[in-house]
């Protein structure tokens, strides 16, 4: 991470509190200006409650967390388990170029996109929080709406749970084909956005992962190549 002081107009940290008074919204619509694509807290709500209504009455759900969520979840849960999600594989495929980048200097996030498998962590939110907690995670990842959330199998060591997932659109504007390693790393190294530096998202992600147990090898070289382009 970076030892600079926190940039005028720039968070030192997402925090719960910026995302529930709405600071975060605030922040990206100034950030995209009059070409914004950024959701309203409307259209955020209205989304969320076709996802799950606020009348919900089931039981806990599982939401699954395979990048910052690891390192930051920003959510209340009750228990925290790892697991494996097959089917969907984590890829710097999702353009960010507010909170991580800027229209001209865009950056790199993790998406999960089809085929393969990723690892990571699942979170137990009890029945009577979900609609509280699912606004704070819709005003988090459904922003600029780039993701589908789906409902998909993840398995873990005290078996499957049917969690929360948030998979790339590829119809989304946002959206980033395949590149080499060392195109993704130029473009990581490169950005900076009201989060923070786009690579430091990168280094906190492989920092965690590796503690957890769960290092990957394609976040450490990326971690490597953006290194070497500072």
């Amino acid at each position: 991470m970076s030892d600079s002081p926190t940039p005028p107009g720039q968070l030192k940290r997402l925090s719960r509190d910026m995302l529930a008074d709405g600071t975060v919204y605030r922040m990206a619509t100034e950030r995209d200006g009059d070409a914004s694509t950024v959701l309203t807290m409307e259209e955020l709500q209205a989304s969320r409650q076709q996802f799950l209504a606020s009348s919900y009455k089931g039981g806990d759900i599982w939401i699954f967390g395979y990048g910052s969520l690891i390192w930051n979840p920003l959510i209340d849960f009750e228990e925290r388990r790892y697991g494996q999600l097959f089917g969907f594989h984590k890829r710097f495929c999702l353009w960010t170029r507010i909170g991580r980048g800027s229209p001209d200097a865009p950056g790199l996030v993790l998406a999960l996109d089809r085929g393969g498998s990723v690892k990571g962590c699942v979170y137990r939110i009890k029945a009577e929080m979900v609609a509280d907690e699912l606004d704070i995670l819709w005003r988090r990842e459904m922003l600029n709406n780039s993701y589908v959330p789906r409902w998909l199998q993840v398995r873990t060591d005290e078996g499957v749970v049917r969690a929360l997932a948030f998979t790339i659109r590829h119809d989304s504007p946002s959206f980033a084909a395949k590149m080499s390693e060392a195109e993704t790393a130029r473009f990581i190294a490169n950005a900076e956005g009201f989060v923070g530096p786009c690579r430091d998202y990168l280094f906190e992600t492989t920092d965690a992962l590796r503690k957890e147990g769960m290092a990957d090898a394609m976040m450490e070289r990326l971690t490597k190549l953006v290194k070497s382009e500072r």
